[in-house]
């Protein structure tokens, strides 16, 4: 704790007889990410389905800028601190699950 001084989140962990290991950024392509719910969402109307209310490209710009206010700046955050690990969240499903094991670690 000492070396992470007043840090909120170093003293909610102490408290809880807890450490911080690493902290994962996902990165990815935004554009690609609203064009798979635009065709996801095509695919499921065009199969008689119907369309979450929250998957539309919408919503999804609504959950962009609150992760751009208040999610983002705490990257920067833990990069100072040495923490912060990047995995490229568009590689294949697997490819991501050996990244984060390996950023992590495990």
């Amino acid at each position: 704790i000492a070396k992470h001084g007043k840090d909120p989140v170093y003293k909610m962990l102490a408290e809880k007889k807890l450490t911080l290991d690493a902290v994962v950024e996902l990165k990815v392509d935004e554009k690609a990410l609203l064009a798979r719910i635009e065709n996801r969402a095509r695919e499921t109307v065009a199969a008689g389905g119907t369309v979450r209310a929250d998957d539309n490209p919408e919503s999804f710009k609504i959950r962009l800028d609150a992760y751009r206010e208040q999610t983002a700046p705490v990257s920067a955050y833990y990069a100072n601190k040495g923490q912060l690990k990047m995995v490229d969240g568009m590689a294949p499903i697997a490819d991501v699950t050996k990244a984060l094991d390996a950023a992590l670690g495990a």
